[in-house]
């Protein structure tokens, strides 16, 4: 399931910033901060109130998630990834009759929820557009290995866990050379499957 998450995300990350042309995300909040800090720097103040919306819009997404998570803790995987296959189908139809930057911000409170979609426990959330843990979490696990105390299968873990929003990130981009209405066609069809495999799965898992 995170790969399956991770790899949509970055389906959606690439449609987002190939969609605008201006280095914004909707998923890598450690790139729009960094941006958004410089533009300040150089008193480019209109220029960073796109990303602050995006960041502000992502962060609110996590926080309705956590909501629906503490509310319906049996329930709020289906209930999240429903809501975000509802955003990512509404995209498509913003985009025809408002400006490009409303798309990214729908896209942006939609990455938000999904970060709330899969948990080890409802305290305990795995961020799933986190792309630098993933790295420095294979990193770690690499020295391990190399001093004869690592585990293999941690290792592949979490570079398999990287790797699927990098593919994401791929698929996401070939599927812009056509239009943003069909490549959001790709994720929202694999959000709505995911939603279809978690709702089959809930009376599998625990109430934590």
């Amino acid at each position: 399931m995170p790969f399956l998450l991770l790899f949509s995300a970055g389906i959606v990350d690439a449609i987002g910033f190939i969609h605008l042309k201006n280095g914004l995300f909707v998923s890598f909040m450690s790139g729009n901060t960094t941006h958004v800090a410089m533009l300040l720097s150089n008193h480019q103040y209109g220029q960073s109130i796109s990303y602050i919306g995006v960041i502000l819009l992502f962060v609110t997404g996590i926080t309705v998630g956590e909501m629906i998570a503490v509310l319906h803790k049996k329930n709020y995987r289906w209930l999240v990834m429903s809501a975000v296959s509802i955003l990512l189908c509404s995209a498509i139809f913003i985009e025809k009759i408002t400006v490009p930057m409303a798309t990214n911000f729908v896209l942006a409170f939609a990455m938000g929820l999904q970060n709330i979609a899969l948990r080890i426990t409802i305290s305990k959330a795995m961020p799933l557009t986190f792309a630098t843990a993933f790295l420095a979490n294979t990193g770690r696990e690499l020295a391990l290995l190399l001093l004869g105390q690592g585990d293999k299968q941690l290792f592949f873990k979490q570079i398999s866990l990287w790797l699927a929003i990098f593919i994401g990130a791929i698929v996401g981009s070939n599927l812009m050379a056509l239009s943003l209405n069909y490549a959001l066609v790709v994720p929202v069809v694999l959000c709505l499957s995911i939603t279809g495999l978690l709702f089959w799965l809930k009376d599998l898992t625990n109430d934590d």
